[in-house]
Formats: C-alpha cells, structure tokens, sequence
C-alpha cells in the first residue's frame, strides 16, 4: 500500500491523543455511562475508516482485489488504527464481530486495531457512483439492520465503513462524520439508538476514567 508520509511530528500526536490520560482531560457525564455499557457488551460501534489518503481516489471501484487503484490509508491513518485497538483492549472493551466495507482502507484499519477475523461485506461497501439509487437504498437498509441484528452476550459489534454510507443509513448528520469517528448505539427491544459520538482523541477521557478505576 503506497500510503503517503507524514512528519514525525504528526505521528506523534496520533500517540499522544491514545496515551494515558491526564487530569487536564474533561470528563462528560455522559463518558461514565459510555464505558460501563461498551464494557458489558450488547452494542454496536460504527466508525468511518481512519484517515485515508486525500490525493488518491478510487480508480477501479468494482474490483475490490485491486488495492493499488483504491484511496489508501495514510501512515497517521494506519497508526490512528492500531492506537484505537490498542485503547479498546486497555479499556476492556470486547467485539465479538468485527465487519468491514470490502475497500482496504475500511478492511485495514480493522486488521490494524487487531482484528484479524474481520469480516468484509459488500452491503457495508460505499457505492454511490457504480451501483443503482436502490441498491445505494437496500445497503443503507441493510447497515440499519445490522445494527440491530443479535449479538453474543457481553459482546459488542464493530462495523468500519464509509462517511456516504453511514449518512444513508442514519440520516444527514452522519454526512459530516470525521475520519475515526465512531457512533455508538445502544440496543433495547429490537430498536437502536444513539449514546454518542466519539472522535478519535475522545476515548483519552474513557481512560482516565479507567485508570482512576
């Protein structure tokens, strides 16, 4: 993968956002109850792929095997994964399911958080420009879905896909969704909704709330 290089610098502030939080962190209310339910399992983490080349595009959108042609990640993109693999397990938080849009940069940042038994599902694909208004339609339905879909206990389910394809499924405000970010929905009687959004260096509150544990 010919992902671009960054400064040192700039990796180092990728590290720097998932070290052990500090007292200058802010803690939320809402940060408390995030933790306590991801770490009981029975929910559902939707993140956009971590940051991806922004002079590359995808050349051959409908040969999925053809990495070369896709928009990659960049190095900051690829450490960014593997330190958000890193805080989940450090906060012990468990994905029994780790599914994955079929482009590399959504399948990588999976592998590189850890998860080596992800999953790439073609209805998680972004396909705005090669597939029809209602295949774009049936995968938005999908992801929903899935979303909901049973899960084993005290497991949550992870899903990387696209920023077009979380605003399909979810609504316009998922059209703004930033490189990382990650919506955490909450599961109750076959429904789903919102706890929050977290960015990338938002979990630093989530540790210090564990370190203090």
């Amino acid at each position: 993968m010919n992902a671009f290089r960054v400064p040192i610098f700039a990796t180092l502030l990728v590290w720097l956002a998932f070290m052990p939080a500090t007292a200058s962190a802010q803690i939320k209310p809402i940060d408390t109850e995030v933790l306590k339910a991801l770490r009981a399992g029975g929910h559902v983490v939707v993140i956009r792929h971590t940051q991806a080349d922004p002079d590359k595009a995808d050349t051959d959108p409908l040969n999925f095997r053809n990495v070369k042609t896709q928009q990659p990640l960049t190095e900051q993109g690829r450490q960014s994964a593997k330190a958000l693999g890193d805080t989940w397990r450090r906060l012990g938080i468990s994905f029994g399911e780790v599914l994955t849009s079929r482009f590399n940069r959504c399948y990588q940042t999976a592998l590189l958080a850890g998860f080596k038994a992800a999953k790439p599902v073609t209805e998680l694909t972004e396909g705005s420009l090669v597939v029809s208004p209602n295949e774009q339609r049936r995968r938005a339905a999908f992801l929903r879905q899935l979303v909901v879909a049973p899960m084993a206990a005290g497991q949550n389910r992870l899903i990387v896909s696209h920023r077009i394809s979380l605003g399909q499924a979810f609504g316009k405000e998922w059209y703004d969704v930033k490189e990382g970010e990650a919506s955490i929905f909450r599961i109750e009687n076959g429904a789903y909704s919102l706890i929050t959004r977290l960015q990338l260096d938002d979990w630093s509150r989530l540790l210090l709330i564990a370190n203090k544990g």
